[in-house]
This record gives C-alpha cells, sequence and structure tokens, in this order.
C-alpha cells in the first residue's frame, strides 16, 4: 500500500466518480481504476461498489476511508513542515465553501493568501446536499482542515470563529399582495414557500424563527441553490427567505424584514476540536481572521 493509492481512493470516495476523480488528480481514468484495483489486491477486499450511473463505498472501503483521510493529512502535515524550510510553504489547503452565501471576507483572504503563498494549491469544495452538516463531517474524519459554515450555536468536536452575522429576509415578486416593507411570522400562514434543504443555515435560522413564535409553514419546492432559489421567486413558484446580502445584490424582486423575530445565523469558519492543523491552514485561519477583525470593514455580499 502507498500513499498515492490512498490519494486516488479517498478523491474516488469524496466525488463517488472515476471520471471526476481523475480529473480532480489531473490524470487519467484508467490510471485512477488501475490503483484503485492494486489497493484492493493489496487489502484482499473490494472498497468500491461500481455501477454505470455512481461509485459506493463497500463496507470495507468506509471502514477505511478515515483511516485514510488521516495518514494523508498526516503525510501533508509533515511535507508541509519540511518544505517551508528555505523554500517558503507549498502543498495544499483544502477548506469548504458555501456556494455564495461564502462571505466576501472569505473570498479577499483567498486572493490575499494566493498572493503571499503562490505555491500552494487551493482545493475549495462546495458542501453535499445538507448543507454545514457535511461540511461538519468531514472536518470531524480530516476531509477538510478548514470550512466555512452556517451556525446559530455551539456544535460538539467542532471549533468556530463568527465571521459575520447575517439577516435573513423574504423575498417576494413585486407584484406579490405581501409586497411591503416589512412582515409578520403570523402572516404567512397561507403562503408556499422556497427553502433550503434541512441543515442549511438559512433554513435553520427559519425554522427556529417559526418554532419560537409556535407558527408552521408550508414548503412546497426545496433547493440548495441560491440563485435557482432566487430564480423561482421571480417566476412566482412561492416566497423565499434568503440573506440580506443576497437580497442587496438584487434589483427585480421585494425584500420584506421581518418583525418581531428576525431570522438570522452566522457566518463562521470552522475547525475540528483537536485536530492540529499544518502551517498552510494556519496561515489561512490567520487571513481569515484578521479580514473579519472590527477594523477591516463591513461584510461584503455573501
Amino acid at each position: 500500500m502507498d500513499i498515492r493509492k490512498l490519494e486516488v481512493f479517498t478523491t474516488v470516495a469524496e466525488e463517488r466518480s472515476f471520471t471526476r476523480a481523475a480529473e480532480k488528480l489531473h490524470t487519467a481514468q484508467s490510471g485512477v481504476s488501475t490503483a484503485i484495483r492494486a489497493l484492493e489486491r493489496d487489502l484482499g477486499t473490494s472498497l468500491l461498489d461500481r455501477t454505470t450511473q455512481r461509485v459506493e463505498l463497500t463496507e470495507a472501503g468506509l471502514a477505511l476511508l478515515p483511516e485514510a483521510v488521516r495518514i494523508l493529512a498526516a503525510v501533508e502535515a509533515a511535507r508541509e513542515t519540511v518544505t517551508q524550510v528555505g523554500q517558503g510553504l507549498r502543498g495544499r489547503l483544502r477548506l469548504g465553501i458555501l456556494y455564495g452565501l461564502t462571505p466576501g471576507r472569505i473570498r479577499e483572504a483567498l486572493v490575499t493568501f494566493r498572493a503571499e503563498l503562490p505555491g500552494v494549491e487551493l482545493w475549495l469544495s462546495a458542501p453535499g446536499p445538507r448543507g454545514t452538516v457535511d461540511h461538519l463531517e468531514r472536518l470531524r474524519e480530516g476531509a477538510l482542515e478548514l470550512a466555512v459554515v452556517l451556525t446559530l450555536g455551539p456544535v460538539p468536536g467542532i471549533e468556530q470563529q463568527v465571521l459575520a452575522t447575517e439577516e435573513v429576509v423574504l423575498a417576494c415578486r413585486p407584484d406579490h399582495p405581501l409586497a411591503g416593507p416589512d412582515v409578520d411570522l403570523a402572516e404567512l400562514a397561507d403562503e408556499t414557500f422556497i427553502e433550503f434543504p434541512p441543515g442549511w443555515g438559512v433554513r435553520s435560522a427559519v425554522d427556529q424563527a417559526f418554532g419560537a413564535a409556535g407558527l408552521t409553514r408550508r414548503i412546497t419546492v426545496q433547493m440548495n441553490d441560491m440563485s435557482t432559489i432566487v430564480d423561482l421567486v421571480r417566476l412566482g413558484l412561492g416566497i423565499a427567505f434568503i440573506p440580506r446580502s443576497v437580497a442587496e445584490q438584487t434589483a427585480d424582486l421585494r425584500f420584506l424584514a421581518v418583525r418581531g423575530r428576525p431570522p438570522g445565523y452566522r457566518v463562521a469558519i470552522a475547525t475540528a476540536t483537536g485536530r492540529p492543523l499544518g502551517p498552510i491552514a494556519q496561515r489561512f485561519l490567520r487571513i481569515a481572521r484578521a479580514a473579519a477583525s472590527p477594523g477591516s470593514g463591513p461584510p461584503t455580499g455573501g
């Protein structure tokens, strides 16, 4: 068993596709298949179930994945420690982001980071269907070193540095009967909603606000892409709660503040408790914290 085979295995496990893994590793798909077969021969067991549509982990593959991730993280940390001596930092930063919900300050931090460490590769990973929950699991497993998350409070096994607080507003068409400056949650009982799936920070914040008010709502569409949600509101499929920073970049819809208990969430950069960061991740975390400091100006869109 060698490190390259483990890297190929973890990439296939993450992408659930030999083709996408080959693209990410900048190698031929045949090379990916050969490495996986060799690893399976080394271990004497099948690690992946291959179908025409998708690749799934076998029971043995599920058992190997966290160990492989830990081994690769340790090797990467050792490599970073050695190569930084006299050469400057080189290696890879594995950072979880949140599509259009990643604050402008994080994007600015990436620019600063790249200028300071041009030899470092940036592996930016979007979340799976459960949003922040997926990022948190990958942090605990070691597949990510840092992740931008939407949080409403403490999370076991995770340390969070809050970067910004985001208000959630209600989006509707200009000709909607509700269109006005503000709205109370109690006025929304008969409306149909377009929502993020459970586990996403915006959804959790809205669920919490409705629960605190003793109210429910009717969700008819679930979607984890912000731009699509905004488009569906334009088409009249329903109304939606979105971050104010997104609303400020959208001119053709009406956005209502919520009276009483306005839903909101915090954007944080998260790490796994008890897992030391390598020098590359530490450098980015320092840059991100500096960008989020009180003297760095207001948060920009996300």
